[in-house]
């Protein structure tokens, strides 16, 4: 007897070896490691989502800085017309002159688009800067600021007060 127990042990080892042989997976069925080649549909989705925010914020953006540049430019040009219509005034011509030599809005388009109405200049009389007698004028100007350029709407009013030196007429006497 005890001789066979020598003689199958080695025969339970020979067994369990090859129990374990069974049991390992084979590297045939075994599927490969799959390595990550792409995105998934959540990413994909999120990543076109912030992108699509992001251009919504640039094209809003985009739009009010047109709008913003274009009141710009009729504020520029307002003022400007307003500034020259005061250098006239300054220079010694009279209100009837001035409107004479400054475009009207009926003749310019652009001067339509950018103005709600022609600049008034109001002579408001005489004072004295420094001891030196000045005649004072105002001159306000509205710029249109509707977003339509055939409409107009006006916009704040902005007024420039002038100064100049009072003309001198008495330095002379009158002829006989």
């Amino acid at each position: 007897m005890k001789n066979t127990r020598l003689h199958r042990l080695p025969m339970l080892t020979a067994v369990g070896r090859c129990l374990q042989w069974f049991a390992r997976p084979s590297q045939k069925t075994t599927a490969p490691r799959r390595t990550r080649n792409g995105y998934t549909l959540i990413e994909v989705l999120a990543a076109a989502s912030i992108i699509s925010i992001g251009t919504t914020a640039l094209v809003s953006l985009s739009s009010t800085l047109m709008l913003q540049e274009e009141l710009a430019s009729r504020v520029a040009i307002t003022r400007n017309y307003q500034e020259n219509t005061v250098r006239l005034w300054q220079l010694g011509l009279s209100t009837v002159q001035i409107t004479a030599l400054m475009p009207s809005m009926a003749q310019n388009p652009l001067l339509q688009q950018a103005m709600f109405n022609n600049p008034v200049i109001v002579e408001n009389g005489l004072t004295t800067v420094n001891g030196v007698v000045m005649e004072t004028s105002l001159c306000t100007a509205i710029v249109n600021i509707s977003q339509n350029p055939s409409a107009k709407a006006a916009g704040a009013s902005f007024t420039l007060t002038a100064y100049r030196p009072r003309l001198v007429t008495d330095l002379r006497t009158p002829p006989p």
